[in-house]
């Protein structure tokens, strides 16, 4: 239960205050403190900051960045995780 925990700290720090909906589906995800860090970047506009180098987001990235930035609650139906 401690990993769990330590787990949604982590999302909630990086990627604010988030539903427990959105915080499950991510959490769901498992992704890797890196892949949280890199959509917390992309969030804060970071991304600007690579220009034309800029890279899409893909992978876990992509699919937590979906799910904080989407303004309605994702059903189990609605977002189903790889």
């Amino acid at each position: 239960m401690t990993v769990k925990q330590s787990n949604y700290e982590e999302i909630h720090r990086l990627l604010g205050a988030l539903d427990d909906q959105k915080t499950a589906l991510i959490d769901k995800l498992n992704p890797s403190l890196a892949e949280l860090e890199i959509t917390a970047a992309y969030l804060a506009g970071m991304d600007d900051i690579m220009g034309e180098e800029r890279q899409p987001l893909t992978g876990k990235v992509a699919k937590i960045y979906e799910v904080v930035t989407s303004d309605e609650p994702l059903g189990e139906e609605e977002y189903r995780l790889a």
